[in-house]
Order: C-alpha cells, then structure tokens, then sequence
C-alpha cells in the first residue's frame, strides 16, 4: 500500500513539472491559444497566440477599412503590439501595395510573453513619422 501511495506521489510530482503543449492546457490551467481583436474606421486587426511547449507562436491579420489613398504611398508599415505595462513586445514590416489585406504566417517569438493574463494590449501601426495610429485591441 505504502509502495503504491509512493509511485503516486512520485508521478504527480514528475507530471508537474510537464509544460504546455497545443493539444491542451498545462497544470496551471494555461490557455494553448489566445486571440485579441479590435477595429476602428481604418483598420481590423486579429492576433492570435500559441503555446506551444514552451514557445510562443503567432499569427496577425490586418485589413484596412479606411481611405487607401492615405496609405497608397506608403511602400510598407511597421507594426507593434505591446501590454499597456510596456512588456517586450512583438512587431514585424507589412505592405498593402496590393491588397487592403495583410496575412501573416504563423511565426515563432523569441523573446515574446505570452500574453494569456492580459485584457487588452495596444497594436500600433506606421512608418516613422510619416503615419502612425495605435488601436486597443480586446482578448476574446
């Protein structure tokens, strides 16, 4: 009785020291993958993010709703995304010269928190100083 009381505790142990994986949540009670959303007049945007083991992963869908000549001559936009606290943050270069629709691949971030205690996170668009314009997004 002892002996199977020990292997029990033993594997509890062990099993909590496992980590998340993209099939379910961890003992902690971790999402796998969280979204955020948010649109004003000129943009939609959707960001998802992944945990997977012990990386993060994302994806990022941006449309423009607003007027294009406003953007037409911009040949790229950056874009960041950050929690109101100022945690590292996550940001990458996309372009609209042929679609008012960006679509990213699903990427690895080094470095990136995974933002699965957060509300709301703040995605800032712009190309230096020519354009910039920040949009609140929510987790759903």
């Amino acid at each position: 009785m002892k002996l199977k009381l020990l292997s029990l505790v033993i594997l509890v142990l062990i099993s909590g020291t496992t980590y998340a994986s993209a099939e379910n949540t961890n003992l902690f009670g971790r999402p796998k993958s969280i979204t955020f959303k948010g649109e004003n007049e000129n943009w939609y945007v959707v960001h998802n993010m992944y945990l997977v083991g012990t990386e993060i992963e994302y994806d990022t869908k941006i449309r423009y709703k607003g007027n294009k000549e406003k953007i037409d001559n911009l040949p790229y936009l950056h874009y960041f995304i950050t929690d109101k606290v100022g945690n590292p943050g996550l940001g990458g270069t996309f372009s609209l010269e042929k679609s008012t629709v960006f679509q990213s691949g699903r990427t690895e971030c080094s470095g990136c928190t995974y933002l699965d205690k957060k509300k709301e996170v703040i995605f800032i668009f712009g190309k230096w100083e020519e354009y910039e314009e920040s949009l609140i997004l929510e987790r759903e």
